[in-house]
């Protein structure tokens, strides 16, 4: 009889050998992340330090150290540009409609300020061969959101670049709108994703959608979709006046100086030679922000989800310290939505020399979607067995859908030579930098999963090395 209860209670004693990864607390972290006080967790506002404050309190409070005097936070230089205020309207013929913030228009995250009634321009791709032959001077342009698929030759596209484009040939504002005729076109986000260029302080820089942008066209002849077809079988620019006139304005404030940050705490194993060798677990702390007090770009799945593992994986190992072989270097990053900014800075201004970290985990966007996907497994196929092993044992197989070169903040650790996985849902990015990212739409289940599973394979990593 005894051997049998020994058996049946085999898979608790498992159980009980694993970190405990808990539904609640995760959901916790995250909701506090989501809140309005936070703001959306655009680097260099109160929003942000909120944010940053509470996750180093955190880890504070469950024993994990500071991995130095520069590094609890890490600062590093950005520039910043805060959206206090906006609005759209467009001509109707008697009167003008004002759209919706955050649904039928979006702005963008380094737009410049300015206050801009004028007639409207469509210009294709807005390249410079879209400009040849109309007059934009003191005017508002219409452009597509992409370079044309038919030319490789540009540079990859940016907002800064195209909005540059737009400036240098007098145009006072810019509206970008997605291709129409892609599958499911993008809703104007909230992004901070603008790449090289000139910042134009005094140029309003905005996202429409696609059937706000056909009301404007309204009047011209053609819809949207029709221009994107007649310019892409022809590869010629098809630029044309719209006529009809739009109010675009934005306030903002820009400051060229600013700086984000990175939290980087340490749990130290115990043993005494592999205590020097580390895993290093992370994910970006830092959303989109507002548009003014009317829209908040919450980022609950984006990225609050992993955020909120990072620090729920603290608590849970903090539990395992004494059984800890290896370390584990927690990182929040910051201004992973400006461009890998913050996990850039870390991967050149490492806490200890990279051949010790064994293995680099990074988190976004996992609380949303329908399955469990890791990437990176093609670069570190070690890793990607352990993880699918891990998960068949969890009786929650990952999807095989991977990839080589990394992701997201995963890819400058990576670059330096750091093995890794990053942790994804599939299907996960229905609500990406949209006000309807928030903590209500997290699948708790898909999320639990995913941090445990996260768990476990550190686990293996950390303590039940062989």
């Amino acid at each position: 009889m005894k051997y049998f209860l020994f058996f049946l209670l085999f898979p608790v004693f498992l159980q009980a050998q694993q970190p405990q990864v808990c539904s609640d607390s995760l959901m916790s972290l995250v909701r506090v992340l989501a809140s309005d006080s936070l703001a959306g967790r655009l680097p260099g506002t109160e929003g942000y330090n909120k944010a940053l404050n509470y996750s180093m309190a955190f880890l504070k409070k469950h024993g994990i150290k500071s991995a130095g005097e520069n590094f609890c936070p890490q600062q590093f230089p950005i520039d910043i540009n805060v959206i206090d205020s906006a609005q759209f309207l467009i001509e109707t013929g008697r009167d003008m409609m004002q759209l919706v913030a955050g649904v039928d228009f979006s702005v963008r995250g380094y737009s410049g300020s300015g206050n801009v009634e004028a007639d409207v321009v469509f210009c294709g791709y807005g390249t410079a061969s879209d400009y040849q032959g109309v007059d934009v001077k003191g005017k508002i342009v219409l452009v597509f959101k992409s370079n044309p698929p038919y030319n490789k030759d540009l540079p990859a596209f940016t907002i800064r670049r195209h909005a540059d484009m737009a400036w240098s040939h007098g145009a006072k504002a810019i509206v970008f709108v997605t291709l129409p005729n892609q599958t499911n076109p993008q809703k104007p986000i909230g992004s901070v994703m603008h790449g090289e260029g000139p910042m134009h302080e005094d140029m309003p820089q905005v996202q429409i959608s696609v059937e706000k942008a056909d009301y404007l066209l309204s009047n011209s002849g053609f819809t949207l979709s029709q221009l994107q077809s007649l310019i892409d079988s022809t590869k010629m620019a098809h630029s044309i006046a719209v006529n009809k006139r739009a109010n675009v304005m934005v306030q903002a404030s820009y400051s060229a100086e600013g700086f984000s940050h990175n939290v980087v705490g340490i749990l130290e194993g115990s043993d005494p030679v592999l205590k020097n060798e580390y895993i290093l677990i992370g994910a970006h702390l830092d959303h989109v922000g507002t548009i003014g007090h009317n829209v908040i770009y919450h980022g609950a799945n984006d990225n609050a989800s992993g955020s909120a593992a990072v620090m729920e994986l603290a608590r849970a190992f903090s539990l395992q310290r004494a059984k800890m072989k290896r370390s584990i270097i927690f990182v929040l990053f910051g201004s992973e939505e400006k461009g890998l900014v913050g996990s850039g800075f870390l991967a050149q201004n490492l806490p200890v020399p990279k051949e010790q970290i064994v293995a680099a985990f990074n988190m976004d966007c996992i609380g949303y979607g329908d399955s469990l996907m890791v990437g990176n497994g093609k670069s570190c196929p070690n890793l990607w067995a352990l993880a699918d092993s891990t998960s068949i044992e969890l009786g929650n197989r990952i999807s095989p859908r991977t990839w080589a070169g990394g992701g997201a903040d995963l890819t400058p650790l990576f670059e330096q030579g750091i093995p890794g996985l990053y942790f994804v849902t599939t299907n996960s990015y229905a609500h990406l930098h949209l006000p309807t990212d928030t903590p209500e739409t997290i699948n708790i289940a898909l999320y639990t999963d995913m941090v445990k599973l996260v768990a476990a394979i550190t686990n293996k990593l950390v303590i039940e090395i062989k």
